[in-house]
């Protein structure tokens, strides 16, 4: 195939777009190794990005990574139930763990669902994050890239 489908977290795009913050180097150096790889910006993630100050320096970034939103896995009620049911799991065990309220966003778990419905037939789902334990698990299905590592 010669290339991998590759979901990006919240974290890796606004890493990437802020040369302040600690993990800068490692979000561009990890966007660059996989320039030929096809990486997905998560409807939640494009929303959350742009939300980001500086609108026309943060497309400018996307486009020049070739990062596009990808809106179609988000049609399929799959998508929703997935995140729905994984989101439910975490609040449970964080609740009878004794962590009490939820301190995870759906969101996360839309990207997660998002992530394992994209990349199409042949290829294993991916994600890049900073954040890896949550999606390890509850998306152990993922195949998982920090970009420390």
């Amino acid at each position: 195939m010669g290339y991998e489908v590759i979901s990006l977290d919240s974290n890796v795009v606004i890493a990437a777009l802020n040369p302040g913050d600690a993990h800068h180097e490692a979000a561009v150096r990890f966007l660059d190794a996989h320039a030929g790889d096809v990486l997905v910006l998560p409807a939640a993630v494009y929303a959350e990005v742009l939300a980001l100050p500086g609108g026309k320096a943060v497309r400018k970034f996307l486009e020049g990574f070739r990062l596009r939103p990808v809106f179609s896995a988000m049609d399929s009620s799959k998508v929703w139930e997935l995140a729905a049911e994984r989101y439910a799991q975490y609040v449970q065990n964080r609740r009878r763990s004794g962590g009490g309220e939820p301190r995870r966003i759906l969101a996360d778990f839309l990207i997660g669902a998002q992530a394992l419905a994209q990349p199409g037939l042949g290829y294993t789902p991916a994600i890049a994050t900073f954040d890896p334990g949550v999606y390890a698990r509850y998306f152990p299905e993922l195949k998982l890239y920090d970009p420390r590592s």
